[in-house]
């Protein structure tokens, strides 16, 4: 009987209520369970009912039928509420108030700043000023001076070099010390000219193979096999040109020269420098520039072999291999001199590639 009655009360609803909020209502009067509990549902929809139909109009506006679909709409309005008009027009009035005042004090503030503007308008001994004289572009006024650029141990040496091996000496056709791209190019027709014996190949004596004057080694002793083919060997583009190992260039290899020199330009540049073509090890250097300064062969170079004019090109390198001052260098005196320098050399070149520039741009 209860239940009948409070179904009654929430059938005296509007409309737009029972339907939102009816099955809900009577579900809780179903759960719940004692007198006090009951007193106080049957209190709530009294106050309910009041506040429904004094109160909230918006539940007394007819709703709008649900379309007739098996699919369920996507947008459904619950209602048609609309602004009070004077709401509309104090909201609006209140937004152009605070427009027209924050334009105002930002034009036609006075002498007297508003607080949260930010920076200062008059010079103050607490802030550096600015000064806009700074910010204008200016050329650059400071220069990075490196050092003198240290003497290259390779231009002298190869001086001397290109003249041991009459390889070089035929390939670099300019006499600039350097084997340019056109060089290499015609590398078969220069390496022709040295076939003095006109056997269509060139043997070690043809490429710069001696062992000196007044030499009484048997011409076929094994010690000069040994050197012969060591000479070949040892020589960066003799072994280049030598493709089979045997000793001598042949003319197929004379025919493929171009692309054998060119497996020598490791930089990648296309021209062979002297740093690439002369041997790499130190005491080999040396033992190049004695062979062809130690003329008496006493294992030392005298003041007056250093005076001679095939050593003007060495005579920096020679002065300061001469440490001791004693007049004479040694093989173990050349060596060193050389491997400074080309310390020094080599922490240059690292120090222009540190600060970005190149070799060529150092005056």
């Amino acid at each position: 009987m209860l239940r009948s009655l409070y179904l009654w009360l929430i059938r005296l609803h509007p409309f737009g209520f029972r339907q939102r909020f009816a099955e809900e209502m009577l579900a809780i009067f179903d759960e719940v369970s004692g007198l006090r509990a009951v007193t106080s549902l049957f209190a709530d929809v009294f106050v309910s009912l009041f506040r429904q139909w004094v109160f909230r109009s918006e539940f007394r506006q007819p709703m709008m039928p649900a379309p007739v679909s098996d699919v369920a709409p996507i947008f459904r309005t619950l209602d048609t509420y609309r602004p009070r008009p004077m709401a509309l027009l104090n909201g609006g009035f209140i937004s152009v108030a605070a427009l027209c005042a924050v334009v105002v004090a930002m034009d036609h503030g006075g002498s007297r700043r508003p607080a949260f503007l930010i920076g200062v308008h008059h010079p103050s001994p607490h802030l550096l000023p600015v000064d806009r004289s700074s910010l204008a572009e200016n050329e650059l006024s400071t220069a990075v001076k490196l050092g003198p650029e240290p003497v290259d141990p390779w231009h002298a040496i190869a001086s001397i070099y290109f003249k041991m091996i009459r390889v070089l000496g035929a390939l670099d056709a300019d006499q600039d010390l350097v084997i340019s791209r056109w060089e290499i190019v015609t590398a078969p027709g220069a390496l022709r000219r040295l076939d003095t014996d006109r056997d269509g190949q060139l043997n070690p004596e043809e490429c710069g193979f001696s062992l000196g004057t007044g030499s009484e080694v048997v011409a076929d002793s094994q010690f000069v096999k040994r050197a012969r083919f060591e000479f070949m060997r040892a020589n960066p583009v003799l072994a280049a040109l030598d493709t089979d190992h045997d000793g001598e260039i042949s003319e197929t290899e004379i025919s493929n020269s171009a692309a054998a020199l060119k497996k020598l330009d490791r930089n990648g540049d296309g021209i062979l420098t002297p740093d690439e073509v002369i041997p790499d090890a130190l005491p080999v250097r040396a033992a190049m520039i004695f062979s062809r300064l130690d003329t008496n062969q006493d294992g030392k170079i005298s003041s007056g072999e250093r005076a001679s004019e095939e050593a003007e090109p060495l005579r920096d390198i020679l002065e300061g291999a001469d440490r001791n001052h004693d007049g004479a260098i040694t093989a173990e005196e050349l060596t060193k001199e050389l491997r400074l320098r080309e310390e020094r050399r080599r922490q240059f070149e690292n120090a222009l590639r540190g600060a970005g520039l190149r070799r060529d741009a150092v005056k």
